[in-house]
């Protein structure tokens, strides 16, 4: 039997380039979201672009945390520096072409750091965000021991 899931959000245009977007059937709060500066948006607003790069690199992180999770490995941080880049090809179209995730894990001894590189090279493998894109994905992981006082 097929699993499938559905996700509904509500967009309700509160200006040319500037809308606002809720989640009510999953009491999600409103966002704001809008064009970026680039494409003559208001600037300090959420813009697509934004939100795909966070995307992708959210689904990393949930995906990483349910995989260390069954794997039995405790992470103490996680934080990741994620760019997009987006590209204006031959055809003047605009696609995001590829998005670097650069997220650094802390554990708690040296044991633990080439488990913790595999179950993220595993995580972006199997991050569901990553597989239903067109983007190439880059992972520039680094792993970390926390410091012992």
């Amino acid at each position: 039997m097929i699993e499938s899931h559905d996700y509904q959000i509500q967009l309700e245009a509160s200006g040319p380039k500037t809308a606002m977007v809720d989640g009510r059937e999953d009491r999600l709060p409103s966002l704001e979201i809008a064009s970026p500066p680039e494409f003559g948006g208001p600037g300090s607003t959420w813009s697509p672009e934004h939100l795909f790069v966070a995307s992708v690199s959210a689904c990393l992180m949930t995906t990483f945390s349910v995989i260390a999770e069954i794997a039995g490995l405790e992470v103490l941080e996680y934080h990741d520096e994620a760019t997009g880049r987006l590209l204006r090809g031959d055809d003047r179209l605009y696609r995001m072409d590829v998005v670097t995730l650069r997220p650094r894990v802390v554990v708690s001894d040296e044991s633990k750091v080439d488990k913790a590189l595999r179950l993220l090279e595993k995580a972006e493998s199997v991050c569901l965000i990553s597989r239903s894109v067109n983007s190439e994905i880059r992972l520039e992981a680094t792993v970390a021991v926390a410091e012992t006082v």
